[in-house]
């Protein structure tokens, strides 16, 4: 089910008529911070498509720090402002499955980094953010 939702997204940023669409990707991750505390990332599956023209965004990120599972998810009726190199909305943060933010604000910003440049994603209070270099993009 995992691995539709971001065929899915790309399908609709396709589909959409309005120009500047966007999609990346990664799986080689940087940090992840973790209540402040940052930790080198691996197991990353990173998926980012956007459309700034109708404020469509969908975000998912996964990695492993620090022996832990984290998630950070995008809830994508929440969006509040989408450029070509920013998404800001309410996002779910899960460790090991357990939600420790529920609906935190946050940016996902350098989006508009080439393919090897990174992106990074902090809430609000600078506890919990992710960081990836960008393995593959396409510009609608």
């Amino acid at each position: 089910m995992n691995a539709f939702r971001p065929l899915a997204a790309v399908a609709l940023l396709v589909s959409a008529p309005a120009l500047a669409a966007h999609s990346i990707g990664s799986t080689h991750g940087l940090y992840i911070n973790d209540n402040g505390a940052p930790y080198p990332a691996t197991g990353v599956s990173m998926t980012i498509s956007w459309n700034e023209s109708t404020m469509f965004a969908y975000a998912s990120f996964h990695g492993i720090a620090n022996g832990n599972s984290y998630d950070f998810e995008l809830v994508g009726s929440s969006v509040t402002s989408v450029t070509a190199a920013n998404i800001t909305g309410l996002w779910n943060i899960k460790r090991n499955g357990a939600l420790i933010c529920a609906g935190c604000t946050g940016s996902a910003y350098g989006l508009n980094a080439s393919v090897g440049n990174g992106i990074k994603f902090y809430d609000s209070t600078y506890k919990y953010h992710f960081s990836a270099t960008v393995d593959s993009r396409q510009d609608f």
